[in-house]
């Protein structure tokens, strides 16, 4: 199965001019917690930010998030996959990379979003019991706590 076949395509993002303040908002009013950033010149991705990412920025910055740049808290370069590519890369990449979503990307452009909620959704519906195995072993990867910095 390929990602274009679960991949979300109404993709919220910002650019790389926005403050934290404006991704919040995004946050907020569409009930999400990963924004594609986007270079405001070319449209490219260049990064991403997490409801987690902005928390953790806004704390340590200590200032209002209208004055805080989203570049600040944004994680780049980031992980991506193609609607061509099939579901199995994505987890491979979500695992390796520990993140649930991943931004996909054709011809330089943020075209859809796939997520580890899209993929155990497709494999609780097949009622396979070796997707639900990979979802499970997949989530598993992604949970594993991180090496403390």
């Amino acid at each position: 199965m390929k990602v274009r076949e679960i991949m979300r395509k109404d993709v919220i993002s910002c650019t790389d001019q926005a403050t934290l303040g404006e991704v919040v908002r995004l946050f907020w009013e569409h009930d999400i917690g990963f924004v594609p950033v986007l270079d405001a010149a070319t449209g490219e991705l260049i990064g991403a930010i997490t409801d987690r990412d902005a928390c953790i920025c806004a704390f340590f910055e200590g200032e209002p998030l209208w004055n805080v740049p989203v570049t600040k808290a944004m994680s780049s370069p980031v992980i991506r996959v193609a609607p061509d590519d099939e579901i199995d890369l994505a987890e491979e990449e979500m695992a390796e990379a520990q993140v649930h979503r991943l931004p996909v990307v054709e011809g330089g452009k943020v075209v859809g979003i796939v997520s580890i909620n899209d993929i155990a959704r497709r494999a609780a519906g097949s009622m396979d019991e070796t997707l639900e195995q990979e979802v499970a072993l997949t989530l598993g990867a992604i949970s594993q706590p991180r090496a403390v910095h």
